[in-house]
């Protein structure tokens, strides 16, 4: 992809903003490509950056990079990260995914509890999209709260990781898969 080191790595990588546009998408794909080595054809854009950036960290940094992940990132083993930014993420995201579990236990109920106060969705949607959707920019303000400050080290690259995964899994949803999803899940109950 790119030459060079962890700084140039990062002032190459395609500038990210929380927009679901195609143009948005095609730009960013298309850049990744276009600096992808030839043997890169998966178009894994995670595994393209996995691999540009372990080109500069040490090993332990290569793994930690590795290990990083969105989806994971919630636990507890990152709860006390030697990077402030990750550890107070991971934090956020823990209780994040706490709170929406309380949240559905509660309308599961239908009011046999009383009103909970919650910090972090206290308004989401009815409709299950766009309340995904607003998780997933609550989730990239955090990102970039947390990316204040950070230019041009390990952590900015994390945050960046993260923030490309959070428009990963917004670009990937899909009326027609989740609702054959959702009639699967109901043949099943």
């Amino acid at each position: 992809m790119l030459s060079g080191n962890l700084e140039y790595t990062m002032s190459s990588l395609p500038n990210l903003t929380f927009s679901n546009s195609e143009a948005t998408q095609h730009e960013v794909s298309l850049l990744f490509q276009k600096y992808a080595l030839s043997n890169q054809k998966s178009g894994d854009i995670i595994a393209m950056l996995n691999d540009e950036s372990a080109k500069f960290l040490s090993t332990g940094s290569r793994k930690m990079f590795q290990n990083i992940q969105l989806n994971t990132i919630h636990q507890e083993e990152f709860h006390t990260h030697k990077l402030p930014a990750v550890a107070k993420f991971s934090k956020f995201m823990w209780q994040l995914k706490h709170e929406i579990k309380h949240y559905r236990e509660a309308k599961a109920s239908a009011g046999n509890q009383a009103k909970a106060t919650y910090v972090f969705i206290e308004n989401l949607p009815k409709d299950p999209l766009q309340a995904e959707i607003q998780l997933l920019k609550l989730q990239w303000q955090k990102l970039e709260q947390f990316s204040i400050g950070n230019y041009a080290n390990l952590t900015v690259i994390i945050l960046y990781k993260l923030k490309l995964q959070v428009l990963l899994r917004w670009w990937h949803f899909n009326t027609e898969n989740g609702f054959k999803v959702f009639q699967d899940t109901l043949k099943k109950a």
